[in-house]
């Protein structure tokens, strides 16, 4: 009957995810239509105004942009991609149900406007929020909400660049951190969907038009593995440059419904040096005859990929757009525009990755038979530096492309990039923005958890105390009542003047016959900690001097006792740090009942 109960929700939940497919699939190419007809739209600014328009077409929709999304949903300005991890760790899932909406016209503004920036950060926000939507209206558990959430996000990707698999992984290495929290076979049935539906409605199509790559002389992979070291010190160029200049332009004095209009008139001049730079070195991007044109830095920028890829652009334009992208991407989204950086991204990575190639063909032309492949590679070699996900990056230029005779060079550029980046800089371009707001989550594993929680969090404030005057048998009456075992004793003023455990009131009696008082047994040597320390600090320091108990003292005033702890606030501490692991978005079903200390 269980089993039975348990496969009848497995099937509803792959039924909702093929569901979620069909609308990531739809909306995708709706999406994909309103930057269209927004592009023709706006274009026409320069047709009459001339070159000039180029810098007031962003500035008039960032503009809007800034209405818009300062009014109705300030989650929409952004990559989008950081909220929805949020919303997957911190909230169960749960998207408000106006933010798809809301994302999808300001980004489609800001793209169809000219503004840097990338469609899948738009859609991957706008399909997992339907997936979330959806859920809400059924009432699902968090975890069934949280799997409808992944498989909208993995679904809108997938049907954005045509890559089911890619979309899928998309969403398990850069949403979740790993396959916890959520069932992995709806997203993927989603990812398929949602391909499906876009090709049927558009046609099949590759993203980009690249031609057969293959390796030439076994030295090439020497040389990929050059490059992926220097993209991954690039990738930490880009993420840091990005939120610096997202840092300068919140600096400024002004609203929250004018600063993307800056940033879009800055956009616009550097547009206006770029259109300048294309007649300088005869520059002429790929554009399908149903697009109109826009400089090479300004929207998702793929007409400047297909031609780096087919080796229609020379070594000059290529650095020059793609420092200039950096830049024009970053006063997009810094200054509170919409859309995403992954498709900027793989402009930057194809600019530095070609020029790259060229740069090793006109020394070595015998050993790089194909230069643009260092494009192609680059591309994802930057992204797996910036998002922090290889495999996802490897599979999906594949599939973008439909040319797998890359992968050994793949692998090599995007591992070392990913490495690199890594050591530099510990989070991710998507969770650098999280981090930023004091959201820190942690997946996966949960060693050395201890370090998350301070001692202020857990210890005694007002613990049973002893005087120095007290006697032995006053002693045992507060054991025998409270069953604690080690004391602090203090004076008058609550300074703290040793630590008393049940064994030192084990002693031969005096001659006498008299009692010991609590002053002539006490330790006055013990252990001083500082409420800011962290429990795992503070359990490694009762380790070292064997004792286990420490007293929390005010760093200004040594003497002063601001509380107590023992071993068995450790035990606390763990079950704080695991129940917060729970609430960041690791699921109580991935931790074993054993692992859970309960502390009464």
């Amino acid at each position: 009957m269980i089993e039975r109960k348990a496969m009848r929700q497995q099937v509803v939940l792959y039924s909702l995810g093929a569901l979620i497919g069909v609308i990531s699939g739809i909306t995708a190419v709706l999406f994909r239509l309103l930057i269209l007809g927004l592009s023709l739209v706006f274009v026409t600014i320069p047709q009459v105004l001339g070159v000039w328009g180029w810098v007031a077409v962003p500035g008039i929709g960032g503009l809007i942009v800034g209405f818009l999304v300062t009014r109705y949903a300030t989650e929409a300005k952004g990559h989008g991609v950081p909220e929805v991890i949020e919303a997957y760790a911190l909230h169960g899932g749960r998207i408000r149900f106006r933010v798809p909406l809301i994302k999808s016209i300001v980004s489609a503004i800001c793209i169809g406007s000219g503004g840097s920036c990338g469609r899948e950060g738009p859609i991957a926000q706008i399909g997992a929020g339907a997936g979330s939507v959806v859920a809400s209206i059924l009432n699902l558990d968090k975890r069934e909400r949280r799997t409808l959430l992944v498989a909208g996000l993995s679904s809108g990707i997938a049907a954005t660049f045509n890559a089911p698999l890619g979309g899928a992984l998309f969403g398990i290495e850069v949403l979740a951190g790993g396959i916890i929290g959520f069932s992995i076979l709806p997203v993927i049935l989603a990812s398929v969907v949602a391909t499906a539906t876009a090709d049927l409605i558009l046609g099949t199509s590759v993203s980009f038009q690249a031609p057969f790559f293959e390796m030439g002389h076994p030295i090439e992979l020497v040389l990929y593995l050059v490059l992926g070291v220097i993209l991954g010190f690039v990738s930490v160029i880009w993420m840091r440059g990005f939120y610096g200049i997202e840092d300068l332009l919140e600096k400024l004095r002004v609203s929250k419904y004018i600063l993307p209009a800056i940033g879009g008139v800055l956009t616009g001049l550097l547009a206006l040096i770029t259109y300048q730079a294309e007649g300088f070195f005869g520059y002429s991007g790929l554009f399908p005859s149903d697009q109109p044109y826009y400089p090479a830095i300004m929207g998702v920028g793929y007409p400047f990929i297909d031609a780096t890829l087919i080796g229609h652009v020379t070594l000059g334009a290529l650095l020059l757009f793609g420092i200039l992208k950096m830049l024009a991407t970053s006063l997009t989204l810094g200054s509170g525009g919409s859309g995403g950086v992954f498709a900027p991204t793989l402009f930057i990575g194809a600019g530095f990755g070609g020029a790259f190639g060229l740069f090793c063909f006109t020394l070595n032309p015998w050993g790089v038979l194909q230069p643009m492949a260092f494009a192609l590679v680059g591309m994802a070699a930057l992204f797996a530096g910036t998002a922090r996900a290889p495999i996802t990056c490897i599979v999906m230029l594949m599939e973008m492309t439909a040319d797998y005779s890359l992968i050994l060079p793949l692998m090599i550029s995007v591992s070392t990039s990913y490495l690199v980046s890594s050591l530099i800089q510990p989070e991710s371009i998507y969770t650098s923005k999280l981090v930023r707001r004091g959201v820190r989550l942690q997946r996966g594993s949960h060693v050395e958890v201890l370090k998350t929680i301070r001692v202020e969090e857990i210890m005694t404030t007002k613990p049973e105390k002893l005087t120095a005057d007290m006697t032995t048998s006053e002693v045992f009456t507060i054991i025998d009542k409270t069953h604690h075992t080690k004391f602090p004793v203090v004076d008058n003023n609550n300074n703290v003047l040793g630590i008393l455990i049940a064994e030192d009131l084990f002693h031969e009696p005096k001659e006498d016959g008299q009692e010991y008082t609590v002053g002539e047994l006490m330790n006055p040597d013990f252990l001083h900690l500082s409420p800011d320390c962290t429990m795992d600090s503070a359990l490694q320091a009762m380790i070292r001097r064997d004792e286990g108990h420490a007293v929390i003292v005010d760093p200004r005033s040594p003497k002063r006792m601001l509380g107590y702890i023992t071993k068995a606030d450790v035990l606390k501490a763990y079950e704080l740090s695991i129940l917060r692991l729970q609430k960041s978005g690791v699921d109580v079903e991935d931790i074993s009942p054993a692992d859970i200390i309960d502390v009464d």
